[in-house]
């Protein structure tokens, strides 16, 4: 079976900047929380990949214990709906718990995994197929690209024409590494990719990845960063030329504001304060100012970038991490996920 490749795009340079400033929100509510109580002060939302009408979102489980990460699977939904988690399911590398941005190329997806959240020497990025997904069943690794760092963000495209190779980023801190394909098609069991460009300098430690090809053969890469506390959502767009002595070129920038606060950290701390004496109502106000900086959506947690169209891309940003409201009240509303641009299957 022919697995089709990713959508390619005419303009990437006026798509980056025709993604609105304004952004909305929808909402999901998630019947099986991805780490426990214990595990969120660790724990929290990595990448946002979108395939099809789904998204899949991954999730590290740093709970002590814990012998994998998460993922889960949604429905993609109209401006400001909510909607329910329809699968979670854990990682498969065994006792590796720290799953970390990823991308869909096609019905693939790459995904980096590493051990542990400090992990400096071992990482690997998996190829996935995405298919079974579309029936909320679990996805299949293919093959990984094992690495002798750790990972952060990763992104993966198809190279234009007729026997365009796959590409793979990954980035760990300000080291940033191109891979090739070595064949035009990715097969279970032979997943073979090779190292074809490394930067230890590159100037966005942290970021999410996101690779795009162009319909005249060029590729770029976008970048979705912030501060450690969320703050300063900025995304960047690059170009790639393997060809070239210097492949990686900035093109330009774009801050990315975030629109107010989750409506989901303002049910759960109003819900803590209509249950407390004076005293824990004072502490969970100071709780609630912390909250709205450290665990309001950005592209310091999961962070993601769809083509959903030619001429348009849809970037995501999700909160912190799924805080489960909706095993005690009626509420939908456990993590929000900010939008900007439409939400069209690609």
């Amino acid at each position: 079976m022919i697995i089709p490749s990713n959508l390619e795009m005419h303009d990437v340079l006026a798509a980056f900047h025709a993604v609105p400033d304004a952004a909305t929100r929808n909402y999901y509510a998630c019947p099986v929380d991805p780490t426990s109580p214990g595990g969120m002060v660790l724990s929290h939302f990595k990448g946002i990949a979108a395939y099809a009408d789904k998204l899949i979102f991954t999730h590290t489980d740093l709970e002590p214990g814990a012998t994998c990460g998460k993922y889960l699977i949604a429905d993609r939904l109209g401006a400001g709906a909510d909607g329910t988690i329809a699968a979670t399911y854990d990682t498969d590398e065994q006792d590796w718990c720290h799953p970390c941005s990823s991308q869909a190329c096609g019905s693939f997806m790459a995904m980096g995994i590493q051990p542990t959240e400090t992990s400096g020497d071992q990482s690997v990025i998996q190829i996935c197929d995405l298919q079974a997904t579309l029936r909320n069943e679990p996805m299949q690794v293919l093959g990984s690209i094992a690495r002798t760092e750790g990972i952060n963000g990763v992104g993966m495209t198809k190279e234009a024409g007729p026997g365009g190779r796959y590409i793979v980023a990954g980035v760990n801190g300000n080291s940033l590494t191109l891979y090739r394909s070595r064949s035009d098609t990715l097969q279970y069991g032979q997943i073979l990719f090779d190292p074809v460009y490394h930067t230890s300098t590159f100037a966005e430690s942290g970021a999410g990845l996101a690779l795009v090809t162009q319909t005249d053969g060029r590729i770029f890469m976008f970048t979705l960063n912030a501060d450690d506390d969320g703050s300063n959502n900025l995304m960047c767009l690059y170009s790639i030329d393997l060809a070239a002595g210097l492949p990686l070129s900035k093109l330009d920038h774009r801050i990315m504001p975030v629109p107010g606060v989750s409506q989901s950290l303002t049910d759960v701390l109003s819900y803590m304060l209509n249950n407390q004496t004076p005293l824990a109502n004072a502490i969970i106000l100071i709780l609630w100012a912390l909250a709205e900086t450290y665990m309001n959506s950005s592209f310091r947690w999961g962070k993601g970038l769809a083509i959903t169209s030619p001429d348009t891309v849809t970037v995501y940003a999700s909160d912190r991490n799924v805080l489960p409201l909706s095993q005690l009240t009626p509420t939908r509303q456990d993590f929000s996920l900010v939008v900007w641009g439409g939400q069209a299957a690609s």
